[in-house]
C-alpha cells in the first residue's frame, strides 16, 4: 500500500498531462481574481481540488478498510474482487461500513473479556503511552510463564478471530476455519491446545504498519483541517469538497474502531487437532467437520445459484410466458437483492456454515446489544447531515441544486426514520398495526437511498466544471501540512 501511496505522489507532481482538466471557466476566474484586486495571492486549481479529494476519499475507501483473513485456496484474483466490491460499499454506503466496524469493536471486546474469564483466567496488563514508548526503545518486558500459564487476549485477538485467524487443521490440511464459540468447545473438549499466538506476532502478519496507517490519517487530517479553516475564513466549499468531508469524518470513526485489528492478514494460524472423534460432545459426536463436508460447500456466488434455482423451476415445458416472467421480473428482483445482501450482513448476525475455509466477508461476532444499533444508525444520522453542508452552494443549474437538497434530504431521512422506528418498536407497546404501516416506506425507501448516495457522488464531480470565483481561493497555511 506505501508503494502505491509513492505512485500517488509522482502522480501529483505531474501537472503537464493534467492540464486538460482545467476547463475555460477557470481561466476567467483567475483573470477576476485578478483584475478585481482583492490580494488574492494564494489560488487553486480545479487539479487541485480533485487530487486532494480523490487522494482522501481512497484513502477513506481503499486504504482504510480492513479485510477478513481469505481462505487457503482463494486466487489472488479472488481476493482483489472481494477488496474491490468492499471499497464499492464503502463508496456507496460508508455508514454501514461503520456499523460493521463497531461490530467487530464491540464483538473483540466480548471476546476479549470472555477468553481471559473463562480461559486464560486472568486479565491483560495495561499499558499507558508512556510504557508503549518505553517499550519501543527497549523492548517488552519478560513475562514469568509457569507450567500452567495461559498468556491472556487482548482485543487484537478478538479481532483476530473474527477475522478468521484461526484454521482447524488435521495432519496439516484445513478444515474449516474455527470462530470464538468454535474454538472455545473445542479447547473445553481437550481436542486443541490453547492458542499461543501472541499480540506482537499477530501484528506482524499485518500489512498495516504505523506510516501506512499514519499516511491515512495525515491525510484525511489534513483535508479536514482545510475545510474547517475554509469555513472560517467565509470561503465556499465544493460540492466535492462536502462529501469528501464527509467521508474523512466517517473514516475517523472507522478507523477508531479498527485502529488494533490486522490489516491484510493472508494467511491464517494452523492449529492442530489432537485427536479425530475421541473428544465430542454432549451426544457423543466429536466438534470437527471431516473432508468431505468441503465438498458441501457451494463453490458458485449466491446470485447464479438463485438464477440456476428460478430457471429450473420454471421447467422446460412451461410456457413463454413464464420464462418471460421469470426473466422480467425475477432477474431484476434478484439482481437488486445480490446488492442489498451484503450490506445486510453488514448489520446481522450471521452463523459460518459447517465447514467453511473462510469466515464471511462482512462477519463479526454475535453481541446482542442495541447500543450497537442505535449507535450506527447515529452515524448514519451523522454522515447524511453532512450533506446538508451544500445546501446554500452555488450550483451549475437550479436543477441540480434541488435534486442535491432532496438527496441530501433522503441520505439523512433515511436512517432518522430506521432509529425512530427502532426505538419503538423496542421500547413501544409493540402494536404491529402501528408498526409494520410505519416499516414499509422506510423499507421501499431503500432503493431510493442508495439512488440518492450514487447521484451526490456523481454530481459532486459534475459540479467542478462551474464553480465561484471565491472556490480558487486558497488558505495559506494548509499547506504547511504534509498531504498527498
Amino acid at each position: 500500500m506505501l508503494i502505491l501511496f509513492l505512485i500517488l505522489i509522482y502522480i501529483r507532481t505531474l501537472h503537464g498531462p493534467v492540464s486538460s482538466l482545467e476547463t475555460p471557466r477557470v481561466e476567467s476566474t483567475f483573470n477576476v481574481l485578478r483584475d478585481t484586486g482583492e490580494g488574492c495571492v494564494n489560488s487553486r486549481t480545479v487539479w487541485d481540488i480533485f487530487w486532494s479529494c480523490v487522494a482522501t476519499i481512497f484513502a477513506c475507501t481503499w486504504s482504510a478498510v480492513h479485510p477478513n483473513v481469505p481462505g487457503p485456496r482463494d486466487s489472488g484474483w479472488t481476493c482483489f474482487k472481494r477488496r474491490v466490491v468492499t471499497m464499492f460499499y464503502a463508496m456507496v454506503a460508508p455508514e454501514f461500513m461503520a456499523w460493521w466496524a463497531m461490530r467487530q469493536y464491540f464483538g473483540a471486546r466480548k471476546i476479549m473479556r470472555d477468553y481471559n474469564e473463562h480461559i486464560a483466567k486472568a486479565t491483560p496488563p495495561t499499558c499507558s503511552i508512556f510504557e508503549s514508548v518505553r517499550d519501543w526503545f527497549k523492548g517488552p518486558p519478560v513475562v514469568k510463564q509457569g507450567p500452567e500459564f495461559v498468556r491472556p487476549w487482548t482485543i487484537t485477538h478478538g479481532f483476530f478471530v473474527q477475522m478468521g485467524g484461526f484454521l482447524l487443521c488435521t495432519g496439516g490440511r484445513p478444515v474449516r476455519t474455527l470462530d470464538y464459540e468454535s474454538l472455545k468447545k473445542l479447547i473445553a473438549n481437550k481436542t486443541i491446545d490453547k492458542p499461543t499466538i501472541t499480540e506482537v506476532e499477530i501484528k506482524d502478519r499485518s500489512k498495516g504498519d504505523f506510516i501506512s496507517k499514519g499516511i491515512v490519517v495525515l491525510q484525511t487530517t489534513w483535508f479536514i483541517m482545510q475545510c474547517t479553516a475554509r469555513w472560517a475564513e467565509k470561503l465556499p466549499l465544493t460540492e466535492l469538497e462536502v462529501v469528501t468531508f464527509a467521508f474523512a469524518v466517517l473514516n475517523a470513526i472507522i478507523y477508531g474502531l479498527w485502529w488494533n485489528k490486522p490489516q491484510n492478514v493472508g494467511v491464517a494460524v494452523c492449529i492442530e487437532e489432537k485427536k479425530v472423534g475421541t473428544e465430542g460432545d454432549d451426544d457423543g459426536n466429536a466438534d470437527t467437520v471431516g473432508p468431505e463436508t468441503e465438498a458441501m460447500i457451494p463453490k458458485v456466488g449466491w446470485l447464479r445459484r438463485q438464477l440456476k434455482k428460478d430457471f429450473e423451476d420454471v421447467g422446460a415445458g412451461e410456457s413463454l410466458t413464464s420464462w418471460l416472467a421469470n426473466l422480467l421480473v425475477l432477474t431484476p428482483l434478484r439482481l437488486v437483492q445480490s446488492v442489498l445482501r451484503p450490506l445486510d450482513k453488514m448489520t446481522d448476525d450471521y452463523k459460518m456454515p459447517d465447514g467453511a475455509l473462510r469466515v464471511p466477508m462482512f462477519y463479526a461476532q454475535e453481541f446482542d446489544d442495541n447500543v450497537v444499533g442505535f449507535a450506527s444508525l447515529a452515524i448514519g444520522i451523522l454522515f447524511g447531515s453532512m450533506h446538508l453542508i451544500a445546501w446554500s452552494l452555488d450550483f451549475p443549474s437550479r436543477t441540480e441544486q434541488l435534486l442535491w437538497r432532496i438527496s441530501a434530504l433522503v441520505v439523512t431521512a433515511e436512517p432518522a426514520g430506521l432509529a425512530l422506528l427502532a426505538i419503538f418498536v423496542e421500547y413501544g407497546p409493540g402494536w404491529l398495526w402501528v408498526t409494520f404501516p410505519l416499516l414499509i416506506p422506510f423499507v421501499l425507501g431503500l432503493p431510493l437511498y442508495f439512488i440518492a448516495r450514487i447521484f451526490l457522488l456523481t454530481e459532486a464531480f459534475l459540479s467542478l466544471r462551474a464553480l465561484p470565483s471565491p472556490a480558487y481561493q486558497s488558505i495559506e497555511w494548509t499547506s504547511v501540512i504534509p498531504h498527498l
